[in-house]
């Protein structure tokens, strides 16, 4: 496979499952097995037309939880990418090179996809097991781990064998959330037993992304979620209610006496504003719907349009937050919740601040700095309603299938 601008780069990590003591509790086993039968289906499916690709085994503690976790993990896998054994299928473990030792070691029982500790390269020279501990890791150490799993290089002591090769590493947290958080740039909390998911699109300036999560999350989660959205709302429809009233009387106002320039921009940041408080209301609702009943938009991320066409795709359909299927439905909803709140609902807030700043320099005797004639002001709302729809449009959620 010919590794190109347009091949993606993947990172898979791994918090080790509940434990007792180190063995892994039945519910566990159980849960390992059913992550794996999702995480075949999606290799499957997504590298069904890349047979190179595979994905090399590392883990950042040789305690036992995080051993059995790997262990348990790839052999379910195995056993069930080789039912497909006759159709095609590729071996998605990484296999030793031609001449080099394999992973694992045949003679202490260790099979070969079994991962190897991260190598000292990996933490500037130190040995992994010393300063990488999962609550108080080496800040050099740690960075060093980070870029390590960033790098493009290929080769044994690197993350990946072949540049078609993605990372799984399995540890223990806060460490393992700490490392997707310093990749994605953002706060990525990892439960325990998940597997997430990260991807690259190897463009100059981009991030790495979450792209999926396979986690135990079930209703109690999703339904602690939607609780959560629905004291949002209530503070979205309130707060815009308020910025309403505060509007009308503005509108009012200036029918009745010459407005100053800092009383029509405070009219307008405090319009824009509630629009957008009434959108994340709205926005939120959507989120209320029962996952059976989410429609599913066309994906708005595609590595094979172009720039224009990606974009009319993503005013279509809104924002990819993560992948639904395989991601829980708690996962999703508290994703997009984030979103809205941080894209949309903030900006309102923001917006709020703004306007009532205008308004107090207008009282304040403030002129303004120019003089503004009607028709000025009839094309100053008009594009402000176009970027205000045009920005929620951008923003918005796309929430994914019901699987």
């Amino acid at each position: 496979m010919t590794v190109s601008q347009d091949t993606p780069r993947y990172v898979f990590l791994m918090r080790h499952a509940k434990h007792d003591q180190g063995q892994l509790t039945v519910e566990a086993l159980a849960h390992i097995r059913s992550l794996a039968a999702r995480f075949s289906e999606w290799v499957q499916a997504e590298w069904r037309t890349q047979p190179e690709r595979t994905v090399r085994l590392w883990c950042t503690s040789t305690s036992a939880e995080v051993q059995e976790t790997a262990d348990m993990l790839t052999r379910d896998v195995l056993v069930h990418l080789r039912q497909g054994e006759g159709k095609d299928e590729h071996y998605p473990f990484a296999c030793p090179l031609p001449g080099k030792p394999a992973m694992g070691r045949p003679d202490d029982g260790r099979r070969p996809w079994m991962p190897a500790l991260i190598p000292a390269s990996a933490t500037a020279g130190r040995d992994p097991g010393k300063v990488l501990s999962a609550y108080s890791p080496d800040k050099l150490a740690f960075r060093a781990l980070c870029a390590w799993l960033e790098a493009s290089r290929a080769g044994l002591d690197q993350a990946r064998r072949t540049g078609t090769d993605a990372p799984l590493v399995v540890g223990n947290d806060p460490l393992i959330g700490w490392a997707a958080s310093k990749l994605t740039g953002r706060d990525t909390p990892v439960a325990r037993g998940e597997l997430i998911c990260l991807v690259s699109e190897r463009r100059p300036g981009t991030r790495w992304r979450l792209l999926w999560t396979l986690s135990e999350d079930g209703e109690a989660e999703a339904e602690a979620i939607r609780t959560k959205i629905k004291s949002k709302m209530n503070t979205a429809g309130a707060l815009g209610a308020v910025i309403v009233g505060l509007t009308t009387f503005l509108l009012q106002n200036s029918l009745q006496h010459k407005p100053t320039a800092w009383q029509w921009l405070a009219f307008a940041a405090l319009a824009v504003s509630a629009g957008l408080y009434f959108a994340a209301l709205f926005l939120y609702d959507t989120l209320q719907m029962p996952s059976r009943f989410w429609s599913s938009r066309f994906p708005s991320r595609s590595r094979n349009e172009g720039r224009l066409r990606a974009t009319a795709a993503r005013l279509r359909h809104g924002r990819s937050s993560v992948a639904r299927p395989p991601t829980s439905t708690a996962r999703v909803l508290q994703a997009s919740m984030v979103q809205i709140w941080a894209w949309i609902f903030t900006p309102a807030t923001i917006l709020a601040g703004a306007g009532v700043a205008c308004l107090a320099l207008g009282a304040s005797g403030h002129s303004g700095p120019v003089d503004l004639r009607p028709w000025q002001i009839l094309i100053a709302i008009f594009v402000l309603a176009a970027l205000a729809a045009t920005w929620v449009a951008w923003q918005r959620p796309n929430l994914g299938a019901s699987d």
